[in-house]
């Protein structure tokens, strides 16, 4: 009998267990692998941080307290979680990209810089800008090490008193008077409350719920440079968000020593369940990252070191889905994923935390709710 069990331990869940095992809850995590793991969402070695957010106003508050978190985690792990070598992104000035970008740092006051074409390859002379763009450039942005960070959670959250459960898929739920009661292929829990961060395999554990979420594999690709590879270390290269054309971002990440990490954000395959996607990495997954980063980094684009499958649990809007399920305190649910949801996910965990012991919250997540 616990009073929360957490169903997936991902980037999300084990924000949720380190945040409510801190709060002196007796709580359960399970997850049907042993993670961190290369299976899901939550892997690559490193992801982009940032807080000037083209996506929209409404993720500030929570990236805001997202950055306060990671460094409660760092001193409280003791571990190198972040590396703060800022982000440029690259699109027209008019775009979608910049002005998103320059309305939230205007928004927070955040020290930035829009430099025209001529400006930006004097200050990063590594890129090759598109002609007609400019970049924006924010310093107090980076990357973040997604294994260190659930790794550290999961660890801190068991020292705090919770119980873990790992390679232990969850068969189902199903709501009992006040309680709930959760069933695995080795036990079953008994629960006041229930969290489900369940990343690709939500639509599993919510057949009757009719989330609008979809799942797309995708691809990153590492990159070992032709020439100069001092260029592509993080003290001077930053993380890179580029706006195509086509309305796609190209984004990468500097040389951690397998590479400079690049893929194509929205530009992968949708499939049915995680369980039938191939892990096999083809010439065609690769072939469209590397004409990208051919264009705005060509000396990175030499011969491919490594290459990984990961997955996207998409929304309709793109945004991110936290609510509770079907309108019903007894469960709450995250899907912060949409392809954009590490960087904040500390904070989001906490959230989580605040809305399954209903109390009031230190960000807001009702914007986040399930839309019609």
């Amino acid at each position: 009998m616990f009073d929360i069990v957490v169903v997936g331990l991902g980037a999300v869940g084990s924000a949720t267990l380190h945040t409510l095992a801190r709060r002196g809850v007796r709580v359960l995590g399970i997850d049907r692998y042993s993670p961190p793991h290369v299976f899901g969402s939550t892997h690559g070695g490193s992801r982009i941080i940032r807080k000037a957010y083209f996506e929209g106003e409404r993720y500030l508050p929570l990236l805001e307290r997202a950055y306060t978190l990671w460094a409660d985690l760092e001193a409280e792990s003791g571990q190198s979680l972040t590396i703060w070598n800022g982000c440029l992104n690259v699109g027209p000035r008019d775009g979608a990209t910049i002005e998103g970008a320059r309305r939230s740092a205007e928004e927070l006051g955040l020290r930035h810089e829009v430099l025209s074409r001529a400006q930006a390859e004097r200050c990063f002379p590594a890129f090759k800008f598109p002609v007609g763009s400019v970049a924006f450039f924010e310093r107090w942005a980076g990357l973040i090490r997604p294994e260190r960070c659930v790794a550290a959670q999961l660890e801190l959250a068991q020292k705090c008193g919770a119980q873990v459960r790992l390679k232990e898929p969850v068969l189902g739920w199903e709501p009992e008077g006040s309680r709930v009661t959760v069933t695995t292929g080795n036990a079953t829990y008994r629960a006041d409350r229930l969290v489900l961060c369940a990343g690709a395999w939500m639509n599993d554990l919510t057949p009757n719920a009719n989330l609008p979420l979809q799942i797309e594999r995708v691809t990153n690709v590492w990159f070992v440079p032709k020439v100069r590879a001092n260029l592509f270390v993080p003290e001077r290269c930053p993380v890179f968000i580029q706006e195509l054309s086509s309305g796609m971002h190209l984004y990468g990440l500097p040389d951690l020593g397998r590479g400079v990490k690049a893929g194509l954000h929205y530009a992968g395959h949708i499939v049915s369940h995680p369980l039938e996607i191939s892990r096999a990495v083809t010439d065609e997954d690769t072939a469209a990252v590397r004409e990208g980063l051919e264009q705005l980094l060509p000396d990175a684009a030499g011969e491919i070191s490594h290459a990984a499958v990961c997955l996207y649990t998409n929304t309709p809007d793109k945004h991110w889905l936290i609510d509770t399920l079907m309108g019903d305190p007894l469960v709450v649910f995250a899907s912060a994923c949409s392809g954009h949801g590490f960087k904040a996910s500390v904070a989001v965990g906490e959230g989580l935390a605040d809305l399954v012991m209903e109390k009031k919250s230190t960000v807001d997540v009702t914007s986040f709710r399930q839309r019609t």
